[in-house]
């Protein structure tokens, strides 16, 4: 099955100010860079090891979501980590597919723009 999951496709975020994860008590830890149906990955210098579990937050300001997610340590790196999301309710889809839905739109309008 994890090969499966590994097929959902990811859209990478730019670097902005208003999307980012932060800890379920509110410190940021970094920029969101990867969102996807199955997870996430932050830019962060905080350690995590593999498989532990964590309670987040995911913002993205400019559409005004603040998304509580539990998710679980799959990769880390130095300097950022990917999370598995774990038993995301169906509100919390709906808010990651319309962050999804808004770099994904706002990407393949640029790739269709270069000559």
């Amino acid at each position: 099955m994890t090969d499966e999951r590994r097929k959902f496709e990811r859209i990478n975020l730019p670097q902005m100010e208003h999307a980012f994860v932060s800890t379920a008590d509110g410190q940021r830890l970094g920029d969101l860079t990867v969102l996807g149906r199955g997870g996430f990955q932050v830019n962060t210098k905080k350690p995590f090891k593999s498989g532990e579990e964590h309670d987040l937050v995911i913002v993205d300001t400019s559409e005004g979501i603040k998304r509580s997610v539990r998710a679980i340590v799959r990769m880390s790196v130095s300097g950022a980590v990917g999370f598995e999301f774990q038993d995301l309710d169906p509100d919390g889809a709906v808010e990651v597919g319309v962050i999804i839905g808004k770099y994904y739109s706002a990407a393949n309008k640029s790739a269709s723009n270069k000559p």
